[in-house]
């Protein structure tokens, strides 16, 4: 089998994964709620407020919930067999995350504005739209604000759900030039560059709404009735792909050690720099390390942490591997410790998962700096929450990209400091 042939082979098969997630959600969720049931949840999903955290089980039921992520999955699906793309890394990723919020936050109703805006900026450029791929999907962050409006401010809805999809047009259209300039800030060390993208958008426009007398307003709804069956469906979903990247890599586990030695900075995809079979073995492994640190800690599986388990799984496939993600975990259970918060919550377990954002500062320069990025990380999560209200779901992104910015240039400063001490000594 030619090169070519084979990279056909593995994109059909990656659709194909992807497709029998979404089918398997469907069924999943036909097992637990009828219908109808599924369609009038489903109906309460698209039209609440949807501010982080908003957890769509409780919203919605297990059903309606597994349908809108596998709606999610299948809409882009669509987008890229449509473009005849290929599934890199970086895709993966996408899908992936997305798929994960659709849990707490992302809908059909938020979402399709914002991947139009994406997209129709990409048509006003003259690029292929294929190319705005990634800030289109990722995008869909500003979910929230797009439903806050529509059905947050008790406006008549002749009014308010037209203005929701105009502002999704809107923040769609303006995040891939952002995402490309804000990526120059934190040096490609935050994985989640849209979501840091996303977050200043979100400021901006909270900080607008304010000025109006409207109050944005961080939600806490969690589910506590679905362990079980997510961990389950999780647990089952991460073994499928590191089988499938076994199979794909002739049963061998070469190609790890190359993933295992790159940063993770971006843009590092997987897929393309070492291949599928690889990339999904890697994708397998780190989704059942987090869903064990999960596990250890005792902490809660709901819809937040599921997003956070996809998202993790995902972004392995695009900058993330056990050796760069475990010395993040070290640093926000370190820094849990020191806070009044409990240390197996629903929030600390989004602060230790999603935290990984910032793996490639562990991957660049070792585990100390890692840990450190952790703790600080932690720090400035939950102080960063009240600029965006709560309508940018990839909050640890929006923290992640300050973390960078300000630990980066440190770490180099004293890296080329001792560099200097080191070749200064007589030999």
């Amino acid at each position: 089998m030619n090169t070519q042939s084979a990279a056909d082979g593995h994109h059909r098969l990656k659709q194909r994964f992807l497709l029998l997630i979404s089918i398997t959600f469907i069924l999943t969720g036909l097992f637990f709620n009828p219908p109808l049931e599924i369609l009038q949840g489903f109906l309460r999903i698209n039209t609440h407020p949807s501010l982080l955290l908003s957890d769509y089980l409780v919203i919605g039921g297990i059903g309606a919930t597994l349908l809108n992520s596998a709606l999610i999955i299948l809409i882009e699906l669509v987008i890229i067999h449509y473009t005849q793309t290929r599934i890199t890394g970086a895709l993966l990723a996408a899908v992936l995350t997305t798929a994960g919020f659709a849990f707490f936050g992302t809908n059909v109703f938020n979402s399709l504005p914002i991947i139009a805006g994406a997209l129709f900026t990409a048509k006003l450029e003259k690029l292929p739209i294929n190319s705005y791929f990634l800030p289109a999907f990722f995008g869909t962050s500003l979910g929230p604000l797009v439903s806050y409006i529509a059905f947050g401010l008790s406006l008549p809805f002749g009014f308010s759900v037209p203005a929701g999809l105009l502002a999704g047009l809107a923040a769609g259209m303006i995040v891939p030039p952002l995402s490309s300039a804000f990526l120059r800030f934190h040096q490609g060390y935050n994985l989640y560059n849209v979501g840091f993208t996303a977050g200043i958008i979100g400021m901006v426009a909270v900080a607008v709404l304010r000025m109006l007398n409207v109050q944005v307003l961080p939600l806490s709804i969690l589910d506590t009735e679905h362990e079980f069956i997510l961990t389950l469906l999780t647990a089952l979903m991460f073994l499928a792909l590191l089988g499938l990247g076994l199979v794909l890599n002739g049963w061998k586990l070469s190609g790890l050690t190359e993933i295992w030695k790159d940063s993770g900075r971006l843009i590092s995809d997987f897929v393309i720099q070492v291949g599928s079979g690889p990339a999904l073995i890697n994708m397998g492994l780190v989704g059942l390390i987090s869903l064990g640190y999960v596990k250890l800690m005792r902490g809660p599986i709901n819809g937040p942490v599921i997003g956070a388990l996809l998202t993790l799984c995902g972004f392995a496939a695009f900058g993330k591997h056990p050796r760069n993600c475990i010395p993040i975990l070290m640093g926000t259970y370190l820094a849990s410790l020191f806070h009044l918060e409990q240390t197996n919550s629903t929030g600390a377990m989004l602060t230790a998962l999603f935290g990984t954002t910032l793996a490639p500062i562990a991957g660049r320069f070792g585990v100390l700096a890692g840990v450190l990025a952790g703790y600080l990380h932690t720090a400035l999560v939950a102080n960063v929450l009240p600029l965006h209200g709560g309508v940018n779901l990839y909050n640890n992104g929006f923290s992640g990209g300050f973390v960078a910015g300000f630990l980066v240039p440190l770490l180099e400063a004293a890296q080329r400091f001792f560099e200097r001490e080191k070749n200064d000594k007589p030999a």
